[in-house]
Formats: C-alpha cells, sequence, structure tokens
C-alpha cells in the first residue's frame, strides 16, 4: 500500500510539471492602442504567431483582449477557406506587420497595423463593423 501511494504521487507530479504540447509561444504585450498592437513574442515563426493571437485568441492585459474573429477558429477558416488560404499559405499576414525586429534577447518585438487588418477583415466580410 506504501508503494502504491508513493508511486501515485509521482504520477501525479510528473503530470503536474508537465508543460502543455499545445503551447505554442510565449507573448508580452508591449503597447496596446486603437490603431496598433506592439508585442514581443519568443517563438520560431513569430509574425504568424502574433497574427494568428490577435485574430482567435486576442492579448490578455491590452486593449486587444477579445479576439478580432469572435467564433471558432476552425468554423471561420470552414466558413473563408479562400480567404484565409490567401492570408496565410501565401504569407499576405505579413502586409499587416508595420515592423518586425529581434531583440536581444531572441524575442521579436512585432507592431501589427491593427487598424488596417480590422479594416480588412471588414471588407472581406470576414467580420462586421463595430455595432453594425
Amino acid at each position: 500500500m506504501k508503494y502504491y501511494k508513493l508511486f501515485l504521487f509521482c504520477i501525479f507530479s510528473f503530470v503536474i510539471n508537465c508543460k502543455s504540447a499545445n503551447t505554442i509561444s510565449n507573448t508580452q504585450i508591449i503597447e496596446s492602442t486603437e490603431n496598433a498592437v506592439i508585442i514581443d513574442v519568443n517563438a520560431k515563426n513569430p509574425e504568424y504567431i502574433a497574427i494568428h493571437q490577435l485574430l482567435f485568441r486576442g492579448f490578455p492585459n491590452s486593449s486587444q483582449t477579445i479576439p478580432l474573429i469572435n467564433t471558432s477558429e476552425t468554423e471561420t477558416q470552414k466558413k473563408f477557406p479562400e480567404y484565409f488560404k490567401d492570408f496565410f499559405q501565401e504569407n499576405r499576414y505579413k502586409s499587416f506587420i508595420t515592423s518586425s525586429t529581434k531583440n536581444s534577447n531572441g524575442s521579436y518585438r512585432i507592431i501589427i497595423n491593427l487598424k488596417a487588418i480590422r479594416l480588412d477583415l471588414e471588407q472581406n466580410s470576414i467580420i462586421r463593423k463595430f455595432g453594425y
């Protein structure tokens, strides 16, 4: 019985200390206004991660806590496949990155033109205008 409890404790400790495989990146908001978001991203593909998080998850502790696209990511991409194919696979999302520079710690400082990306989503009927 003693070994059984020890075994359960070890398994429990292991599960608690494991990091999630779904962790994409570490992002830190530097500044957020109605026109732009400045973030530091520590990831392999920082520009993609920053835009993807802005669209489907938002940034906690910023003026953009709510994602630009409120519906399910999968549902939205199925509803507008051509738009998202062009946007992500053809790297059109990079046109909304105002600046991307590498920091001394290896992360990237990215500035996203929030106004332009919101307008593009509205013009392509992905989202509706506020109050519409």
